[in-house]
């Protein structure tokens, strides 16, 4: 009876261990996006539609980092050390304060500007890419994008890889205005490549990231997955003996 009932406790290990295993391998996340937007609003706001998404993104999101631009140097410069362990990479055209770069002036809500209480600053990347890195992978990223028409934006793109490579599609303003958008995964990733080809003026500002992991590391299943085997052998050859 105990032999039986050992056996039928090393084939269930055994089972466990193999789905767990399988797990390690299956690396791409489930993304779940948060976006809203306010087509059309001020340069001074209010943004409810935006705010709500950034809200719900936060609460998701757990504890987060934020990215505000405003203690870096103005200018159009590439790469940025925008925070210790973060670094963002312009691909783009230079056209001055207002447009590219890190800008301090707008020329209203059809172009970039700032969405900080109280701040003043915000990145620009027309025609180009902007391409977040991160020392610590992240499992979540959020920004506020701003002044996007569609009169001159057909396709605006944020692409990564957390296992398989992934593409999402940015929200598109008709009027300009301001617009959130962000997305947990649970699975991380290491950067983000925004890309929007369009000679549209538009700006980025407030980007919050985290590094909250919602499921185990694939590493950890697997090591897991390793120890169960063990065991089951181990029980295996104690009652075959």
């Amino acid at each position: 009876m105990k032999m039986s009932q050992t056996s039928s406790v090393s084939r269930v290990l055994l089972l466990a261990a193999t789905v767990l295993l399988a797990a390690s391998y299956a690396t791409a996340g489930t993304i779940t996006p948060y976006t809203g937007s306010d087509d059309g609003a001020s340069t001074s706001g209010p943004w409810p539609l935006s705010a709500a998404a950034q809200t719900a993104f936060l609460a998701a999101a757990g504890p987060t980092s934020t990215l505000t631009f405003e203690s870096l140097a103005l200018g159009y410069y590439t790469p940025i050390a925008a925070a210790p362990g973060v670094t963002i990479t312009l691909n783009a055209v230079n056209d001055g304060c207002a447009y590219s770069g890190i800008c301090n002036t707008t020329l209203g809500n059809l172009y970039g500007f700032n969405v900080t209480p109280g701040g003043s600053q915000w990145l620009g990347a027309p025609i180009g890419t902007t391409t977040y890195s991160f020392a610590t992978p992240i499992t979540a990223f959020g920004l506020w994008l701003t002044g996007v028409q569609t009169v001159f934006t057909s396709s605006f793109t944020l692409t990564f890889n957390d296992g398989t490579a992934q593409t999402l599609n940015l929200p598109i303003n008709v009027n300009g205005g301001a617009s959130y958008y962000g997305f947990t995964d649970s699975a991380s990733f290491s950067s983000i490549t925004i890309t929007n080809l369009s000679d549209d003026a538009w700006g980025q500002d407030d980007v919050s990231y985290s590094s909250q992991s919602t499921v185990p590391e694939p590493g950890t299943l697997m090591m897991f997955g390793s120890g169960v085997i063990g065991l089951a052998g181990l029980l295996r050859r104690k009652f075959h003996v």
